[in-house]
């Protein structure tokens, strides 16, 4: 019993201890400098996108010459390509090789015919890889030769 007094009086008479942060400021010195070069090699790049919806397509007005549509599927067969006067052009992948060269030109001689356009729809299935998705993109955007379709809808399509 006299142990448990002597130890309690021991503990009052330190007082309170001090919190050591050094360690937890070295870390800091270390980690900073680190994660800070780290955003000089990470690019963040946003594309703007609309989606389509119900109420644009009911909402407009009913005329004689069908509305331009343009509708690139992106399968894992290959591509497909639907669009007004165009009627549907599929280009098949040949051991997952997709032929964007042929993409390309074919959106050069729809924008030939249409040159006011600027919108097309992309499709593309879920089990296709987001690298894909982006060159595909990328192509029916714009060419070296001049800007084809920047304005991108993108959805997705059922497997059949």
């Amino acid at each position: 019993m006299l142990n448990r007094k002597s130890r309690a009086a021991k503990r009052q008479r330190q007082g309170v201890m001090d919190l050591n942060i050094t360690p937890f400021m070295n870390l800091m010195v270390v980690l900073i400098p680190f994660l800070l070069s780290g955003v000089v090699f990470s690019r963040l790049s946003i594309l703007e996108m609309s989606l389509p919806t119900a109420e644009a397509e009911s909402s407009s007005p009913q005329t004689e010459k069908a509305p331009f549509r343009l509708i690139v599927t992106l399968r894992e067969k290959g591509l497909s390509v639907v669009g007004t006067a165009l009627g549907r052009v599929v280009f098949p992948s040949k051991k997952g090789k997709y032929d964007l060269e042929g993409l390309i030109h074919l959106l050069l001689k729809v924008k030939a015919q249409y040159p006011l356009e600027e919108g097309l729809t992309l499709l593309s299935e879920p089990e296709i890889s987001y690298e894909l998705l982006v060159s595909v993109m990328d192509a029916c955007r714009e060419n070296e030769e001049k800007a084809l379709f920047p304005e991108i809808s993108i959805g997705e399509v059922k497997v059949i």
